[in-house]
């Protein structure tokens, strides 16, 4: 791994049906793979096979094309668990602008370079990201707090509030950092961001009515020109100009995926 870590750690790869050289590449290497279908996958389904096939006091969650920025990245990651009360560390994420400035652009807000500690409390709990791309849990946590299998999305933080609805907290380690880039998709923007949606509102058991989509309709008429504008902006005081006319119709299908996704939950029946 090329990391400079005091103490002994296995690593494990959970593949869902690479068709690349992924798995040749991982059979020259120490380390253990498991692997499962595309049907099967989810990705809270994944993290759990891989949690309850390691043996540490920790488990260490990476994607795989996120590359850790230095050799301390595991080491300040862990780091983060002096306190028994602590759940789950979570590190930066860096991304690459001229490849997706709106990835980066939101990696800005959620993963700056100040540490915290969050702990639930009566108010809002802000720019708190928990991200399964990048973090670090307690097994022993894990055991009572398994992560939500059935969710296409946002298992990290639908994990995030269970825990600290029970009492722990999140700590958010910024040296601990990644570089993690994905390619614009539009459609695939759409695709997360509606999916993350439906299971947030899920997990905060949203009202159901007539009114409450009109209202939703109502936010996303109000907020996404200006959202449209703020990513523009961005993009033109980073010079990342080569996707200044995608970036309409990106922004637009984010805010679209949240609407659909609280449209259906709210169309549901109870």
């Amino acid at each position: 791994m090329g990391q400079e870590f005091k103490g002994t750690c296995e690593v494990i790869i959970v593949d869902s049906g690479s068709t690349d050289s992924t798995l040749q590449i991982v059979r020259n290497h120490d380390v253990k793979l498991l692997q499962i279908s595309q049907e099967e996958f989810t990705y809270g389904r994944s993290l759990n096979i891989g949690a309850i096939n390691a043996k540490g006091k920790f488990v260490v969650n990476l994607s795989a094309h996120a590359l850790p920025r230095n050799e301390k990245w595991l080491t300040n990651l862990i780091s983060g668990f002096e306190d028994n009360s602590v759940a789950g560390v979570y590190g930066r994420q860096l991304s690459n602008g001229h490849i997706n400035p709106f990835e980066a652009m939101q990696n800005e807000l959620f993963f700056g370079g100040e540490d915290r500690t969050f702990i639930m409390n009566k108010r809002r709990l802000v720019r708190i990201h928990f991200s399964n791309s990048n973090s670090a849990i307690r097994r022993d946590v894990w055991e009572k707090f398994r992560f939500n299998e059935e969710v296409g999305y946002a298992e990290d933080i639908l994990w995030q509030t269970e825990v600290m609805d029970a009492g722990y907290s999140i700590v958010y380690a910024p040296d601990a950092a990644v570089h993690h880039t994905h390619r614009v998709s539009v459609y695939g923007a759409y695709r997360n961001s509606r999916e993350c949606a439906y299971a947030l509102a899920s997990m905060k058991k949203k009202r159901r009515s007539v009114l409450a989509i009109m209202i939703d309709v109502g936010i996303f008429l109000g907020l996404t020109p200006n959202s449209i504008f703020q990513n523009v902006k961005y993009i033109l005081q980073k010079k990342y100009h080569e996707h200044l006319k995608v970036a309409p119709l990106y922004v637009m299908s984010v805010w679209l995926g949240w609407l659909v996704g609280r449209i259906k939950y709210r169309a549901e029946k109870p």
